[in-house]
């Protein structure tokens, strides 16, 4: 019995073991786990998360300033004979004779006390670089989204087109197999030029099938890589209906104030000129001097030398102070503050100028979006009434054929114009859902997308 209920458990974990290994060898992610994916394993966001931090080292630099910054020396050396006394000796300093060691301390602190605004510039000034670096980083998240979501409606177009092609196909072999038979049985309502013509859609088929094949084939290589999914393991989306979105639109007016408030490019340009305005402001404070409060200390001694208590002679070998004190520091360089400075104005221009662009740009995009939907719609309404008839002509003709009150003549001309309207009903579904993705894409609301 206990031998029996060894062999159980073995063979349990071995099926469990080879249940594991054949779940990693096939992955099969939906829109957005595809997504998730590509954002978490892009190169691009990691580069751009990477900016952040060294923009944010930049504001820890800028707010540090505000602070006391302190200078602690410490040194050891030999200590040259020194004799007599502070008024005469013997000795100079130059005397090669070491007969001591001696030991120095000092202390320096500088607290700047104001700066004409040049300290609290360049903190905004770091602010703003990180909030447009970070914008920057969800422009690449919101371009990795749209390619994501090409990828996967491609997917899903061709391997819709090849279930239809297919089945187109297989009307075909079933037609072209009966005008076969009726030419074998000498019956009139079937020639050769019939049997050719059903030969020749049928080569054409074949044909559009290898290239549907094909384009599936690279789609989901290309998604196999943004996802990062290794070749060796077996890789496919989701089998959901290839449909239309046919989500509501909010007022255009509505998804422009969205794309000024969402965009990165916006956000981007905002934080960009904040950033610099703050950096022109800074380097306008450089006409004007820094004043500051310190202290100084230093404390040595030397083996071979006594203390002097005399306040008109210095030794650097044995001594002690301290002192309090303010000061002020002004650069004046003719000319090189005035350079930075038109320097850092003409940045500021630049990105102005950009904003006037995207003001202009940016909204004709969202309203292209809108017309592209529009447009998608339409097609998927004539698409689809001109399929849907296509399809009822191919039944009517095939049932006549079989019949024998039709021509097979009308069984081809079916077929193909059910195969050519299908297949514009698909790729109207495409774009129908492209078009909604670049809708996102211009408003910013895919980088919300991104993020769940």
């Amino acid at each position: 019995m206990t031998q029996r209920l060894c062999l159980l458990m073995v063979f349990m974990l071995l099926s469990a073991g080879s249940s594991a290994v054949s779940a990693r060898e096939r992955i099969v992610l939906d829109l957005r786990q595809c997504i998730k994916r590509a954002v978490e394993l892009s190169p691009e966001v990691a580069e751009a998360s990477y900016e952040v931090k060294r923009l944010e080292a930049k504001r820890q630099q800028a707010e540090g300033a505000h602070y006391p910054q302190i200078e602690v020396l410490a040194i050891t050396a030999p200590s040259p004979r020194a004799r007599g006394d502070q008024v005469s000796s013997p000795d100079d300093s130059t005397d090669p004779v070491i007969n001591g060691i001696f030991g120095r301390s000092e202390i320096t602190l500088i607290q700047p006390l104001y700066t004409f605004g040049r300290l609290s510039n360049l903190r905004e000034a770091a602010e703003g670089g990180i909030g447009a670096t970070r914008a920057a980083r969800e422009r690449v998240i919101s371009e990795i989204v749209l390619r994501t979501k090409r990828l996967y409606y491609t997917i899903q177009l061709a391997k819709s087109l090849r279930i239809h092609i297919l089945d187109i196909k297989e009307t075909i072999e079933e037609a072209l197999d009966k005008v076969n038979r009726r030419l074998e049985k000498g019956l009139p309502t079937a020639d050769e030029v019939d049997r050719y013509k059903l030969m020749t859609f049928l080569g054409i088929i074949d044909a559009r099938l290898n290239e549907v094949e094909e384009g599936l084939a690279v789609a989901t290589d290309a998604l196999r890589t943004m996802t990062g999914i290794a070749d060796d393991v077996e890789f496919d989306i989701e089998d959901e209906p290839f449909l239309p979105l046919g989500d509501s639109l909010k007022p255009l007016e509505e998804s422009i104030r969205d794309a000024r408030q969402r965009r990165p490019e916006f956000i981007q340009l905002r934080e960009g000129i904040k950033a610099k305005r703050a950096l022109v402001e800074a380097e306008r404070s450089g006409y004007y001097p820094v004043f500051f409060m310190g202290f100084k200390g230093s404390i040595a001694g030397a083996s071979n030398r006594d203390r002097l208590h005399n306040p008109f002679v210095f030794d650097e070998f044995n001594h002690s102070y301290a002192s309090v004190f303010l000061g002020l520091r002004w650069t004046i360089d003719f000319g090189i503050t005035k350079g930075r400075l038109m320097e850092a104005e003409a940045e500021l221009n630049k990105l102005l100028e950009k904003k006037r662009y995207a003001d202009e740009g940016i909204p004709f995009e969202v309203r292209k979006a809108y017309l592209e939907i529009e447009k998608a719609r339409k097609d998927l309404m004539a698409t689809e009434s001109a399929y849907k008839n296509a399809k009822r002509w191919l039944v009517t003709a095939l049932s006549n054929f079989d019949m024998g009150v039709g021509e097979a003549e009308d069984v081809a001309d079916a077929i193909k114009m059910y195969a050519l309207t299908r297949a514009d009903y698909l790729r109207a579904v495409y774009n129908e859902r492209l078009s909604y993705a670049n809708l996102h894409h211009v408003t910013g609301m895919d980088i919300e997308e991104a993020m769940e």
